[in-house]
């Protein structure tokens, strides 16, 4: 009897086992179906280069990107090190996006939970909503001048509109009947804010700051080609001039990885966070 009650309880661990053993399979599975394709496109890339079936003034080898990348790296670019150019990049970019995540998650918390406040700013928000960023570039160096202050301001507009309408359509998007049954806990307003709404509106928050994040890597660009000398911006610039290819794709590469790497980093903070999203 002792026997059968002791099979009976061991059962549930070895099926336990197996969910998790099939559980990582998959996973190495998807992990490698995700670097196969990769791994063939720069395959294909060095050997339609090398081979010379694509001119390499249109597109230079991959190891050609990783020589200049190498010469950049130790002599720098434009009598500039490359350091340099990277970290003015980011500040401006991770300031820009600090901010504008502040004032787009503030506006978009009080538009969508107070319907005067989100009456007050509609049309002001649904005029700037569709005029795109660089249409104000030129306006905001002659407000700011060509230093810093306008390459921040402008990649802060970009991202602070994205972030707001997320807030809102996640504010907005909260079940009813959890605000209801809050209200018959006796739940006052600010506890139904801070307690119900502000965590299911964090999914779509979460959501916008990552969109906008990417889309502010792409102003940063944007923002280095028509002023500055340091930057990555200021690097694709000055290389497309002088049809410095390999140095051009140095650029855009740079600014691929890091917009990916802080992309996987929002990422992982959301998933602890938001834990009950899986």
């Amino acid at each position: 009897m002792s026997q059968a009650i002791s099979k009976k309880s061991r059962t549930p661990v070895y099926k336990q086992q197996d969910l998790q053993t099939q559980e990582l399979r998959e996973k190495g599975l998807l992990f490698c179906i995700g670097i196969v394709i990769p791994l063939f496109i720069l395959i294909f890339w060095e050997v339609t280069t090398r081979q010379g079936w694509v001119d390499e003034l249109f597109l230079p080898s991959l190891s050609g990107i990783v020589t200049e990348f190498l010469a950049m790296a130790t002599k720098g670019y434009a009598g500039t090190p490359l350091i340099t150019h990277v970290l003015g990049s980011l500040r401006r970019v991770f300031i820009a996006f600090s901010i504008g995540t502040v004032v787009g998650l503030s506006l978009g918390l009080l538009m969508g939970y107070y319907k005067y406040v989100r009456a007050a700013f509609y049309v002001v928000t649904e005029l700037l909503r569709p005029i795109p960023p660089l249409a104000f570039i030129t306006l905001f160096i002659l407000w700011f001048g060509i230093g810093e202050v306008s390459k921040v301001l402008i990649i802060l507009y970009a991202g602070a509109l994205i972030v707001m309408l997320n807030t809102i359509e996640g504010v907005r998007s909260c079940p009813q009947n959890k605000i209801l049954a809050a209200r018959t806990l006796g739940a006052n307003d600010l506890a139904i804010f801070l307690y119900v709404i502000f965590p299911a509106a964090l999914p779509s928050i979460f959501t916008g700051m990552r969109v906008a994040l990417s889309v502010d890597f792409g102003i940063l660009v944007a923002s280095e080609l028509l002023a500055g000398d340091i930057g990555i911006g200021y690097i694709i610039q000055d290389a497309s001039v002088f049809f410095n290819v390999e140095a051009l794709f140095v650029g855009i590469l740079m600014i691929g990885f890091f917009g990916v790497v802080s992309d996987f980093c929002l990422a992982f903070i959301s998933r602890r966070i938001v834990h009950w999203q899986g």
